[in-house]
């Protein structure tokens, strides 16, 4: 079996230095939720489409 060399950086981690989560703004979130509801919007109107498209096929 193979073996990976790593360095000491990739096994524990960069020393002096601490683990802290992304700070999120109030103005990323409002741009998340816009972006959620345009793709919601876009599902709804293409299973409309597909919908009405397989009602005209089946003629």
């Amino acid at each position: 079996m193979a073996r990976i060399a790593l360095n000491e950086a990739a096994q524990f981690g960069i020393k002096g230095t601490t683990k802290r989560k992304p700070h999120v703004g109030k103005k990323y979130q409002e741009l998340v939720r816009e972006a959620d509801k345009k793709i919601d919007e876009e599902r709804f109107r293409y299973a409309h489409a597909y919908k009405k498209a397989s009602t005209y096929l089946a003629r």
